[in-house]
């Protein structure tokens, strides 16, 4: 799983790189298998009335459309946690989802072997 961090502001440094790693691998991990590839953006916005940190997470799993996510939030911690958060829930849902797809063609191949 390549996971890629895109930031173009000097205050994010090296542990907040550190931090968003740690929490995408710890939220995804078990999901790490189906995962191709992961992209944070990191994006320093001004509202009409107020400062926002953007954080966009887009996963790409293997013969799906890509998960994306975007939070934005006051502080880049909060903005990066539920992102993290969103994307881990997306990626379980849209996995079940393909599961439940994919296991009545299994149940119809395995009652054509049993003949």
């Amino acid at each position: 799983m390549n996971t890629e961090i895109v930031a173009r502001h000097p205050e994010i440094d090296d542990t907040l790189r550190r931090y968003v790693l740690r929490r995408v691998r710890s939220a995804i991990n078990q999901l790490s298998t189906q995962i191709k590839n992961i992209t944070v953006k990191l994006d320093r916005r001004t509202a009409k009335q107020a400062d926002q940190r953007n954080c966009v997470i887009e996963i790409r799993i293997d013969g799906q459309a890509p998960v994306i996510v975007d939070s934005a939030g006051p502080h880049w911690l909060s903005a990066i946690d539920q992102a993290v958060e969103s994307a881990a829930r997306a990626v379980r849902r849209q996995l079940k989802n393909t599961l439940h797809q994919v296991t009545p063609h299994l149940q119809l191949l395995k009652g054509q072997h049993a003949s």
